[in-house]
């Protein structure tokens, strides 16, 4: 554990890195920062430097598949955004409450994020159509079907209704698994974002940590809806997550930074 004068370096720095991420968003022509190559490299730059200052290195294995494509993934933290964000270029899919938070909420929607309330059906029918618009401009979606965050030790059941997105559009699916584990390969206990916890409490936690755990970013091979329904689809990427989950637990990947 480093010690608090240190972390409360990083904190001014991570103010910095926002602060900097919304003159850019201001600044930026309307949805540049989504639609053209050079915004979506900086999103991408942005997101990753959100990680340098934390210490938490970046471990990867695969790559994003080629948009336009649904990328699905494990949920265990707001850390998932920035770790994804750095690696694929695309439209997140996040819960309403985060565009409530003090300056990400709205940098988020800057960058694309699509808000989505949980139980609302016609909340799930308007980002579902966004994601087919997004589609069809070749950009990927990228989205936790799990609807909440967990320890990381599990992997919920998947939300389905936003599969049939990529049915309609006859996209891939990449199933892509998340882990944030220490120096022994054990998942840290810093790392998830669930409970009663608040983002400042959990943001300070993470910064007294530095150093301590990794991010690791695991691309499954994509796969093609054909003849499927949502709920297979969904329940296909789930079995291929949780697969890997219990694999890695045996043979964790070997370190590589990045």
């Amino acid at each position: 554990m480093k010690l608090p004068g240190g972390a409360l370096v990083r904190l001014a720095a991570l103010i910095v890195h926002a602060l900097w991420g919304v003159l850019v968003a201001v600044v930026a022509p309307r949805h540049a920062l989504c639609d053209t190559v050079l915004g979506q490299r900086i999103v991408r730059f942005w997101h990753r430097g959100v990680l340098i200052l934390l210490g938490i290195p970046l471990r990867t294995l695969g790559r994003a598949a080629q948009p336009p494509a649904l990328i699905v993934a494990n949920h265990i933290s707001w850390l998932d955004i920035a770790a994804l964000g750095a690696l694929a270029p695309g439209h997140f899919v996040a819960k309403a409450e985060i565009a409530g938070w003090p300056v990400i909420g709205w940098l988020a929607r800057q960058a694309g994020t699509y808000y989505i309330k949980r139980g609302d059906r016609k909340a799930s029918a308007d980002v579902a159509a966004c994601m087919d618009a997004a589609f069809a401009r070749d950009q990927s979606v990228l989205l936790f079907p799990e609807g909440t965050s967990t320890d990381g030790r599990e992997v919920r059941p998947f939300h389905a209704r936003l599969f049939a997105t990529a049915i309609t559009a006859g996209c891939p699916v990449q199933p892509v698994l998340l882990r944030y584990p220490d120096t022994t390969g054990a998942p840290h206990p810093a790392a998830p974002f669930i409970g009663e916890d608040t983002l400042l409490r959990h943001l300070w936690g993470l910064l007294r940590a530095r150093g301590e755990f990794a991010v690791e970013v695991r691309f499954l091979a994509p796969e093609l809806p054909t003849g499927l329904t949502a709920r297979a689809l969904a329940t296909q990427a789930r079995d291929v997550i949780v697969a890997q989950h219990a694999q890695v637990a045996a043979a964790p990947l070997a370190r590589k930074d990045s």
